[in-house]
């Protein structure tokens, strides 16, 4: 019996699912498909103006269960199956599909589908969804791990390449909240280090085999760090001479804060668009990359970007931007190490323990073996191969000095003996130091004035772009009669019309912004039901949609500006030596901030702060340690559901059908090292698979019946099935056919689809009376299975039972009028029973 035996035939629970075995095993026989669904997805598969892209279909049921619990308005639904699955789910979706709604789709062809119903808006909107349904989550059919990792990959491009077009409400609102800090632009390094040295730390694995070679070389070349690290840097007494950030989301702050104690030694280059409680409780100097503000000004002058989509990809951009003749990587790895780990000591990653059940895209390394990787990692590695590149082009060799790290297009591997080094006569953050003009109170206030007069310009655009998207409300609902129910008046058409003249050449570039910052509301405008008729309640409608859109984006964009200018006044209040205490200390709890209280005390070391404020400055101070010390945050919790085992059954049978023996070995040998019932079931199943690779069938045999002897209670029902399928297997390879046959009566019991398995061994031992009713039995259960139907047939031929074969036959042809081999063998019965017809 081979591991893989096909999609198989469906099967009915108790529940009524109709599912495919070999896709969705027993995952829903304890409580039903419908009671599964609503406890795992929620009401996460609900949410209006969605689309969810999603990876399989568990046999249908999950399509089903979407459309009896009625979709909601303006969502779409793309499912992506198999093609062996699509093939079997024609024989249940209904010829007009499960709904207009809901697509069904290859991997190949879903694209295609999704760009007939604009999906690029949806990602703008951030309402592109992707969910893993049952069966790709547990990978029982192992071709959905493939799958569900491709669709990443691909997905992770899309919206990166479509976010990074069009820009994102979040990195607006993080630029305008980091305005106060984004004083000195990244631009003072540009070609400022030509012919050194720059090492760049990521937070890959091999990072650790590194850092001992950093040490002993630190007056060699300048280090940037990926804020990641920092903690682990900490532990190992570096601090980088610029540490790099981008990610504007407050997990990052998570993942990042130990680099605030890196402030005396460090700067911070940032991207504009940081988290701004990382960047707001830097104590020492920092650079950003990118524009101050979203739109047109001065501000913006003389300033430098980089790329993403990572932070490495930003570090190593920079590097080369500094005009650095070498840049070696360290921690680069965009790979799994082969203990299945995916980041350096110090991590929440490596806390949780080996990532055994992600990955499964496979990559070659430095060192010459594939490696896992994950389809966001593929991608920056993507990215870094461009960069390299280009680095080439302007005289900058790109070097990685890990050996277990993914192998890049035009980013060399230098074992680290092989680097040749010159000692520095500064270090890299003192030479930083000197380039960079002075950063006095006298010069924050001054910027802080110049900043706060840019808000207010901005302030007075979005004010008037609201009063005119009012006055374009009135005056839409004016024209079509909607006011004070009147009949219309076309003249209000022509003030329409002057409203948005104004709007484009009063305002270009505010105007632009507030249609970005706001295109959730203005992509309304391309929502609902395609191929309607419209009337003039829906013109209506979209007259309506659009200034609404308008007035309430330049509602929040003022909102923001307002936030920034008041950080800005109370910016100004920091500097002074005795402040409005309470002013700031407001400020700084609302921003989530009590790390400025630190700030204030660096930059006023001579002046005290009064009696009355002393405790609420120790309460901040405390809050900050704390905080600095917390490790069990939402990123730890996310990083530990990562470290599941959930699809190490499927990883391991990919590598056994592909004869991948290295790789199988190495993730056997990281399961022996796991605790509990699960890894050591797992383990024995991976060995067997080894053994079998090996043609060590009596070492195979051995392994397998350690799984079937791991407590029952504890067992994983689908790791026992692939055990006793090879135990079935290998018992019949031994002519050991009385184990067989336990075994076959074993898996009978597990599903029906094994019967037709046991009365084939049954027929085989010659105990035909007993095979033919295993058909029977089976077939009572699985009455469409024509494959069956006709063993049964020649069967019953075999042993005289000519009605019987008749009857298997002229069912399989009412059910399929075009099976030849039923045909075939219904007109070779006619003439057994007719020697006339047999001619001469």
């Amino acid at each position: 019996m081979d591991n893989k035996i096909g999609v198989g035939p469906f099967l009915v629970n108790s529940f009524g699912d109709r599912y495919l075995y070999e896709v969705n095993g027993s995952a829903f026989d304890k409580v039903g498909s419908e009671i599964s669904f609503s406890k795992h997805f929620g009401k996460d598969l609900f949410e209006k103006n969605s689309l969810y892209v999603i990876a399989g279909s568990d046999s249908g049921l999950l399509p089903q269960y979407l459309v009896k619990q009625g979709l909601p308005e303006g969502s779409y639904y793309i499912f992506i199956e198999l093609p062996a699955v699509i093939d079997r789910l024609k024989e249940i979706i209904p010829e007009r599909g499960f709904h207009k709604k809901i697509i069904m789709a290859t991997a190949d062809e879903w694209l295609l589908r999704a760009k007939e119903i604009e999906f690029q808006n949806f990602v703008y909107l951030g309402n592109l969804k992707f969910f893993l349904s049952f069966a790709a989550t547990d990978g029982r059919y192992s071709d959905y791990l493939e799958l569900s990792n491709h669709l990443q990959e691909e997905l992770e491009k899309i919206r990166w390449g479509l976010n990074a077009e069009l820009g994102a409400e979040l990195f607006h609102q993080r630029q305008l909240e980091n305005l106060p800090e984004n004083r000195l632009s990244a631009v003072h390094l540009h070609g400022t280090f030509n012919g050194k040295t720059a090492i760049v730390l990521a937070g890959g694995p091999s990072l650790d085999a590194v850092l001992p070679w950093v040490i002993e070389n630190r007056h060699c070349f300048v280090v940037i760090a990926v804020s990641r690290i920092a903690r682990r840097l900490l532990e190992v007494d570096i601090s980088p001479d610029i540490i790099v950030s981008v990610d504007p989301n407050q997990i990052s702050f998570d993942i990042s804060k130990e680099m605030l104690k890196l402030w005396e030694r460090t700067v911070f280059v940032n991207k504009y668009h940081v988290v701004s409680t990382l960047l707001g409780q830097w104590c020492g100097r920092c650079l950003f990359l990118g524009p101050r503000v979203p739109w047109e000004s001065s501000l913006n002058e003389n300033t430098i970007d980089s790329p993403g989509p990572t932070v490495t990809n930003s570090a190593i951009d920079l590097a080369v931007k500094m005009g650095f003749a070498r840049v070696l990587l360290a921690g680069v790895d965009l790979c799994y190490s082969r203990d299945g780990y995916t980041h350096a000591q110090g991590s929440n990653e490596q806390q949780a323990g080996p990532q055994l059940g992600k990955g499964q895209l496979w990559i070659e390394t430095n060192g010459g073996w594939m490696a896992e990787t994950t389809p966001d990692f593929h991608f920056a590695a993507t990215q870094i191969e461009a960069q390299a590149i280009l680095a080439k082009q302007q005289n900058c060799r790109i070097l990685n000095l890990s050996e277990g790290a993914t192998r890049m297009h035009e980013v060399e591997y230098a074992s680290l003996a092989e680097v040749k080094l010159d000692s520095m006569l500064k270090s890299g953050f003192q030479m930083i130091l000197e380039l960079l003009p002075s950063d006095t109170a006298v010069d924050r206030i001054r910027y802080y004035q110049l900043a706060l007069t840019e808000l207010i310009r901005g302030q007075n655009a979005f004010r008037e772009i609201k009063k005119l998207s009012k006055e374009g409300l009135r005056a839409n609902e004016a024209f079509f009669g909607r006011r004070d129910g009147g009949k219309g008046n076309h003249k209000y058409k022509a003030k329409m019309d002057r409203i948005e003249k104004k709007l484009k050449n009063n305002f270009p570039d505010f105007n632009l912004l507030v249609k970005r910052f706001g295109i959730r509301g203005f992509l309304k405008l391309t929502q609902g039901d395609q191929g309607r008729d419209w009337d003039q309640n829906d013109v209506e409608r979209l007259g309506r949609i659009y200034y609404e859109a308008y007035r309430d984006s330049a509602g929040r964009l003022m909102d923001i500006v307002d936030s920034a200018a008041t950080r800005l006044r109370v910016r100004m209040e920091e500097e002074k030596d005795q402040p409005d205490f309470s002013i700031l200390l407001e400020r700084w709890w609302k921003d989530l901030q009590p790390g400025r209280s630190i700030i204030w005390k660096v930059n006023h070391p001579r002046h005290s702060i009064p009696e009355e404020y002393v405790e609420q400055f120790t309460t901040l101070g405390r809050e900050f340690d704390e905080t600095l010390l917390l490790h069990e945050t939402e990123h730890m919790a996310r990083t530990r559901s990562w470290s599941q085992l959930g699809q190490v059954r499927g990883k391991l049978q990919v590598m056994y059908k592909q004869r991948q023996t290295e790789n199988l070995r190495h993730l056997v040998n990281n399961l022996v090292k796991l605790e509990g019932f699960e890894a050591l079931s797992l383990a024995c199943l991976g060995r067997g698979y080894l053994a079998e690779l090996e043609n060590d069938i009596d070492m195979a045999l051995s392994e397998y019946q350690q799984v079937l002897d791991v407590q029952e209670e504890e067992q994983n029902l689908s790791v026992l099935e692939d055990a006793l399928r090879r135990l079935f297997s290998l018992s019949l390879q031994k002519e050991d056919y009385e184990n067989a046959r336990l075994i076959a009566e074993y898996l009978a019991g597990i599903s029906v689809t094994y019967l037709s398995y046991y009365a084939d061994l049954m027929w085989l031992l010659g105990e035909k009376r007993t095979s033919l009713d295993l058909y029977a039995d089976y077939l009572e259960q699985i009455p469409d299975d024509h494959a069956v139907m006709i063993k049964l047939g020649r069967h019953y031929l075999e042993v005289d039972l000519k009605d019987g074969a008749k009857l298997m036959f002229e069912t399989v042809l009412q059910q399929d009028s075009s099976n030849t081999a039923a045909k075939a063998l219904l007109d070779e019965l006619s003439k057994i029973a007719d020697p006339q017809k047999t001619g001469s």
